[in-house]
């Protein structure tokens, strides 16, 4: 229902991905380098409608998708299919996994695909043997292919959960404990060459980096997923919810009896999965940047806090002595019902659509925009819909494009409403000399505007010292 409320994209990047798949039908590859396999499972459902039409359906299947491995590991962690349930409803219906899909489409698809692959290596665990073994394997390399966060999200649980398996299953120690030791050093060696070779498509030195600005000292209480000046995204606050789940499934955990206890392996998982869920809410977290790794923490926070509310209504039903193993299950289910139905707060929360003057805008600039010129548009939202409509080279910035390959477009977000560059930009109209910008926004003569290099080194030469310093470093959003 959200995505098709409107027949263009949504979301920032919302075009991105149509363009990705439109370059899959036509040319049988990607046109930017990314991890591939969300648009390669987009495609099918391009080819059988259209590019923006695939890649919402494909988003909408892949997210809803959760559910499934939701509930085969909730299974696994609440020890009964009533914790499945809870778990796949609320992975489901959560605030943020409808905001990935709409927003974040590679995540979302790259967590359904990770939970799947945290699940087969959970039966590999349980049972080795060579096919369980090589889908637990495949399952890791796909998540890897999906999405890096959500990839090393599993990653980060799968490896203490299988040492803690093998130490318990073959006694892990001296020899076997080194060739294991071993092992892991080189998958971190093949990972980090990976990474050199192809930064967009596997973990890079830049998204390592990310790390030091994970934290911050100013700390958010209500643990909000993106806390800005001018936008706070809370999603039903699940976060902080979700801690509060983490710390709860925790106890029940502890205090399960031995026997309930399951293989170390799962264990491990479950305590893996319980300190993500905590770890995600810290006050401390720094969610001030819409491009920073503790917003995608954030808002991926839907995924433990399901697999722990399993664990947790699991052990609240079973606590209730007078209901029997049949009662429970129809209580579970209730419960999940009532979680996959309950309305939201805000359905439409963080929701960027594209407004349809801007698309006129964009598509009446296809014909104006000069051959073989590189268009350098701050905007990542708008950058996509040049490049979808017109077929054109973008950039964001105008570092690596040479001089002479150079045009720019703004919005008149970026321009700024009776700036200094929006009076230039009417004088550069009426100047002799100077190539005039074209505009094509029907509402605003600056609405969206086109002007060529040298017309841009003259409008920053018309600007007072503090505009001129700050249109010449060329913020982008």
């Amino acid at each position: 229902q959200l995505l098709f409320a409107t027949p263009f994209p949504l979301g920032v990047d919302g075009y991105f991905y149509p363009i990705q798949v439109r370059s899959i039908l036509e040319h049988g590859t990607l046109q930017y380098p990314a991890s591939p396999l969300t648009f390669y499972f987009m495609a099918p459902f391009a080819a059988a409608t259209d590019p923006i039409v695939g890649a919402k359906l494909g988003a909408a299947l892949g997210g809803a998708l959760i559910g499934l491995p939701a509930y085969a590991v909730g299974t696994r962690f609440g020890a009964s299919r009533g914790a499945g349930l809870v778990a796949a409803a609320v992975a489901t219906a959560s605030a943020s996994s409808a905001y990935l899909t709409i927003e974040f489409v590679k995540q979302g698809v790259g967590l359904t695909v990770g939970l799947t692959a945290l699940w087969l290596l959970l039966r590999a665990l349980e049972t080795p043997s060579r096919l369980r073994i090589g889908l637990a394997i495949g399952g890791l390399c796909a998540a890897l292919l999906t999405h890096k966060l959500a990839a090393v999200t599993v990653i980060a649980i799968a490896i203490p959960a299988t040492i803690e398996e093998a130490r318990g299953r073959a006694k892990l120690r001296g020899r076997r404990l080194l060739y294991l030791l071993i092992a892991l050093a080189l998958l971190a060696v093949v990972a980090l060459v990976l990474g050199l070779a192809f930064p967009q498509r596997f973990l890079s030195a830049s998204d390592i980096a990310l790390l030091g600005d994970t934290l911050t000292t100013s700390a958010h209480w209500s643990a909000p997923a993106l806390a800005t000046e001018h936008l706070t995204l809370a999603f039903d606050h699940e976060a902080a919810i979700g801690a509060v789940v983490a710390l709860a499934a925790a106890v029940f955990v502890w205090r399960r009896p031995r026997a309930a206890k399951g293989h170390h392996g799962e264990r491990v998982a479950m305590w893996m999965v319980i300190g993500f869920g905590v770890a995600i809410a810290l006050p401390w977290l720094a969610v001030d940047d819409p491009q920073g790794l503790g917003f995608r923490l954030r808002i991926a926070g839907f995924v433990p806090l399901a697999l722990n509310a399993g664990i947790v209504a699991d052990a609240l039903l079973m606590r209730i002595k007078r209901l029997t193993k049949h009662e429970r299950d129809l209580a579970a289910t209730g419960l999940a019902l009532f979680l996959a139905i309950r309305p939201h707060a805000r359905p439409t929360e963080g929701m960027v659509l594209a407004h349809p003057a801007m698309v006129a805008a964009v598509m009446a600039s296809a014909q104006q925009i000069p051959p073989g010129k590189t268009v350098i548009v701050p905007e990542r939202h708008i950058l996509f819909m040049v490049a979808w409509y017109a077929r054109v080279p973008v950039s964001l910035t105008p570092d690596r494009v040479p001089y002479a390959d150079r045009v720019r477009m703004m919005p008149l977000a970026f321009i700024g409403m009776e700036s200094p560059l929006d009076a230039a930009l009417d004088r550069a109209r009426n100047e002799p000399g100077v190539t005039p910008p074209v505009g094509f926004h029907p509402r605003h003569r600056n609405g969206l505007v086109l002007v060529t290099e040298p017309t841009w080194e003259w409008l920053l030469a018309q600007l007072p010292p503090a505009a001129r310093d700050y249109f010449s470093r060329w913020p982008t959003i």
